[in-house]
């Protein structure tokens, strides 16, 4: 009854932490709205809005929905945490550390909540060769815009084209964005058990700001023509590499696939 009753508020506890990422503070979805408005430096408002959407809140959305499978969702938000406080470091954004605070705090008083907790032990860990191939490959490209952004960051860009949400220059942001787009795909390449949830997020992420990028030739952050079509190449590859047929999936996970016997 008392097991009950905690997954019943952690799972709203879930929905409403889902809520502070996608409108307030997190402003996400508000993000997204102006991503298409020439007023806007648009690709600094995608980056901004899908990183809060779809790596914060759809994380936070997965463990509501299910609470006791949603490894990979912590996983993705450890990845988008770690990769906020690299950003406060290379770009200077001291104000970023009172979104790494509110996300560790919401991620603990969640965690304490939950009456099972995720293992994290043991993982199954099998190494997809064409994903894996993929996420190398996107690696240097994405470390170098990262560390453009985060460069632009510490000359105060931000400031001046009035891109700053709650103090922080959406720079550091953009920058933190990019460098997930190294690690989670590597992470789904490795993990079976995550697969799907990293490198469809992943694939979301990359796919957007490339779409944006590309909609908006020549816009402040964002990519050439070229590179923008490439990359929304590399998320649409990212994005159906990560979804392999069931039966492959459990196989990578070492279960037995037991075939229906047809009748004599």
């Amino acid at each position: 009854m008392l097991r009950g009753v905690r997954l019943a508020a952690a799972r709203a506890l879930a929905a409403l932490w889902t809520l502070t990422w996608l409108l307030l503070p997190g402003f996400g979805l508000i993000d997204l709205s102006v991503s298409w408005d020439e007023d806007w430096a648009v690709v600094l408002e995608a980056s901004w809005g899908i990183t809060m959407t779809v790596l914060v809140g759809g994380s936070f959305l997965a463990v509501a929905v299910r609470p006791r499978g949603a490894r990979a969702a912590w996983a993705t938000l450890g990845v988008t945490g770690a990769g906020w406080l690299v950003a406060v470091a290379a770009g200077l954004e001291w104000p970023l550390l009172g979104f790494v605070a509110l996300l560790a705090v919401q991620a603990a008083l969640l965690l304490a909540l939950l009456p099972t907790r995720p293992r994290w032990q043991p993982l199954t860990w099998s190494v997809s060769p064409a994903l894996l191939a993929l996420a190398t490959l996107g690696a240097v490209p994405w470390l170098v815009h990262a560390a453009d952004m985060w460069r632009a960051n510490r000359r105060g860009a931000g400031v001046a084209l009035g891109e700053v949400t709650n103090g922080i220059d959406h720079h550091a942001v953009q920058g933190a964005l990019a460098l997930s787009l190294v690690v989670l795909p590597l992470l789904a390449a490795c993990w079976p058990e995550g697969r799907r949830f990293l490198g469809t997020s992943a694939g979301v992420c990359a796919g957007y700001v490339g779409l944006v990028s590309a909609a908006f030739p020549g816009e402040w952050a964002g990519f050439s023509p070229v590179w923008s079509w490439l990359c929304l190449g590399w998320a649409a590859a990212l994005i159906m590499l990560s979804a392999p047929p069931r039966r492959s999936e459990l196989r990578e996970l070492g279960l037995e696939v037991v075939e229906p016997q047809r009748p004599l």
